[in-house]
């Protein structure tokens, strides 16, 4: 029965394609401190949390309080670039709504801190969608680590082989599969070829049948 299965949602870059203002606000932040930012950097950090990235950014010489403060800022200064930026992805709202019609469980699986996750999921009028929304305030440790996604389905008490993930980065396919969960890439901030241990990679979600979801994961 499909209220006995869980689809986990990533935001950036699966809800709204976020990538490009992620990247100016960490080239806004980079620029203030004076340390060198590149593209390159962007896309091997993107779907970390901002706390660890600044601290690949900056290095290990300033604190641990600085640390967070910086990062704090470089979500700060996104808050304020992206507020009147977000549309939500192709297809994502068709598949919510066919989703919920059918009983699956919805959750948030997301690196990104609280403020960020809220704002988007608000502006997009798709948070009553969610049984559960997990963000990086709920875990410990930031994907690739599995925590986001294990906690999100013991939360909803659905075992993994029973969830499915929808992600657009390497570390959130790694986090997925260290779940023992199934996961869908899209092509959204990454290539075909960075994607390749997704178990199916589309460009984006639409087409995507329940059918074909539930197909996945009971592969």
């Amino acid at each position: 029965m499909s209220e006995n299965l869980l689809v986990i949602f990533d935001v950036d870059g699966v809800l709204s394609d976020t990538g490009p203002v992620h990247c100016e606000s960490w080239k806004k932040l980079a620029d203030e401190i004076g340390v060198e930012f590149n593209r390159e950097f962007f896309e091997e950090t993107f779907g970390q949390q901002s706390v660890p990235i600044t601290r690949k950014l900056v290095g290990e010489t300033p604190s641990s309080r600085k640390i967070k403060k910086w990062a704090d800022l470089k979500e700060h200064n996104y808050r304020e670039m992206v507020r009147d930026k977000l549309e939500p992805l192709p297809g994502i709202l068709t598949l919510l709504k066919d989703l919920r019609q059918e009983g699956f469980k919805l959750a948030v699986g997301s690196s990104g801190p609280p403020a960020n996750v809220d704002l988007l999921l608000t502006s997009l009028n798709i948070k009553h969608f969610f049984d559960i929304i997990i963000t990086a305030a709920d875990v410990s440790k930031s994907k690739p680590s599995p925590d986001v996604f294990l906690k999100a389905a013991k939360k909803l008490n659905i075992t993994s082989e029973h969830c499915l993930v929808i992600e657009d980065a390497p570390v959130g396919i790694e986090a997925a599969k260290r779940a023992n969960m199934k996961v869908i890439a899209l092509t959204t901030t990454h290539t075909h070829e960075e994607l390749s241990d997704a178990d199916l990679i589309l460009p984006d979600l639409r087409g995507l049948t329940l059918k074909r979801i539930i197909n996945l994961i009971n592969e």
